[in-house]
């Protein structure tokens, strides 16, 4: 049989490599170095086994859908320069997006309430009481106060202003780099009921050193700031409370001492309308001087009629007696009625009188002890207002940081040099695939 020169070309090749037969990734190394294609090559191939000049199945018929692990790792050998460059390319791009990557720096301030104060006025007054709690606050509460404060639209202004962060955000409103600043923030209590304050700052990409620098002292000082602004804050807050607090004893203590002055007033004219200088002293002096006075008459009374029997009715002796007898009696009932500017009080008012008399000496004795208790609360409420103490403690100030907290530049170039490593397996693998398959469709 005659052959044309392209059909005797082939042949000769055969003849030379004859794993072109059935090696597809031979045929194509060799369709390429004799400036023909693979599929060219192995049509004639196919035609060459029909004229039957060569033996076995054609190179179409040797296409199967299941590919063996050797035929996938000869697939992978071949193409390795073309993986080891995609990978080179990957790992290269990696490593520059890794350099030129924004970088995020964070660090964190610890504060805690301060410990109770014992001195804090009434309060602290009313706390040995059944109901002394219910003036108390605890530690909780002050928490959340602080966490209250540091959210607070004023102190987050006041910190964006401080530190220009409108410009450092690259934003136009002051509502934009609010928001911009509560992504970059964060304020928890914990368990052991501390405050964490965190600030978080981000370079711009292509960054220089000097950047770099200037997000690591902005986000310190950040931290410490708001530290300084929540004490500020507070202060202002519990003077407000101090001076509301002082102003309520001053006026009480005022009132208190008009009130003080009223009862006083009151018992002593009391005393003076009635004689009471000394009432249960008084009454018991009376009622002796009664049962003399008493028994005084008695004793003229048995005297009279003692003499009665001796003597007559004129006699001198008893007239004297009963004029004695009448003086006495006499004595006695002004004793029981009273007069006026007496040292005595009147019998019939001395249950009304020591009445009263106890309640006007109790009103001056409650408020003698108001004005004591008062008196001191006030002083305590002057010294408060004029504190100016620390209203919170600093456990940890925020330092500069040394590392950054995000990206890992490692990582990343980790994750892109593996992906980059698959991908191209996968992607010589599904290319080999593709051209069998396309050359089965063609057959």
């Amino acid at each position: 049989m005659k052959l044309t020169p392209h059909e005797q070309k082939v042949l000769d090749l055969i003849k030379k490599y004859p794993k072109i037969i059935e090696d597809n990734i031979k045929r194509s190394e060799i369709a390429k170095a004799n400036g023909m294609t693979e599929k060219t090559l192995r049509n004639r191939i196919g035609d060459l086994k029909k004229y039957g000049v060569i033996e076995g199945e054609s190179p179409e018929e040797n296409y199967s859908d299941e590919m063996t692990l050797l035929g996938i790792f000869t697939i992978i050998w071949h193409a390795r320069w073309k993986i080891f460059r995609n990978v080179f390319i990957a790992s290269i791009f990696a490593v520059v997006l890794a350099l030129i990557m924004p970088l995020t720096y964070t660090t964190t301030a610890v504060i805690m309430p301060p410990s109770s104060d014992g001195s804090m006025g009434i309060s602290s007054a009313l706390s040995s009481l059944s109901l002394g709690g219910l003036f108390q606050g605890g530690g909780d509460s002050e928490s959340l106060t602080f966490l209250a404060i540091l959210k607070s639209r004023k102190v987050k202004e006041d910190v964006i202003e401080k530190f220009g962060l409108i410009e450092f955000y690259g934003v136009d409103y002051m509502q934009e780099a609010l928001e911009k600043l509560g992504e970059n923030t964060s304020f928890e209590i914990e368990e052991e009921g501390t405050i964490t304050i965190r600030t978080t700052a981000k370079t711009s990409w292509f960054h220089p050193q000097e950047e770099v620098s200037y997000c690591k002292n902005l986000v310190a000082e950040m931290a410490n700031y708001f530290v300084r602004k929540l004490d500020e804050v507070n202060k202002e807050l519990k003077g407000e409370k101090t001076k509301l607090h002082r102003q309520f004893i001053e006026k009480r203590y005022n009132m208190n001492i008009s009130d003080l002055k009223l009862s006083e007033d009151r018992l002593n004219e009391f005393q003076n309308k009635n004689g009471t200088i000394a009432l249960p002293e008084q009454t018991a002096a009376a009622i002796e001087i009664a049962a003399t006075i008493k028994g005084q008459i008695m004793a003229a009374e048995v005297k009279y009629e003692v003499l009665k029997q001796s003597l007559p009715d004129d006699h001198p002796d008893l007239r004297n007696i009963v004029k004695e007898i009448s003086e006495l009696n006499y004595q006695l009932g002004m004793m029981e009625k009273g007069r006026e500017n007496e040292l005595f009080p009147k019998f019939s008012k001395i249950p009304d009188l020591g009445m009263e008399l106890v309640r006007l000496t109790r009103d001056v004795e409650i408020q003698n002890t108001l004005f004591i208790f008062l008196t001191q609360q006030y002083e305590e409420a002057k010294i408060q207002e004029a504190k100016d103490s620390p209203t919170l403690q600093v456990l940890d100030s925020a330092k500069i940081p040394e590392k950054k907290y995000k990206p890992s530049r490692a990582r990343i170039v980790i994750i892109i040099f593996t992906l980059a490593f698959i991908l191209s397996l996968y992607y010589v693998y599904f290319i080999e695939r593709w051209k069998l398959f396309d050359q089965k469709i063609v057959k």
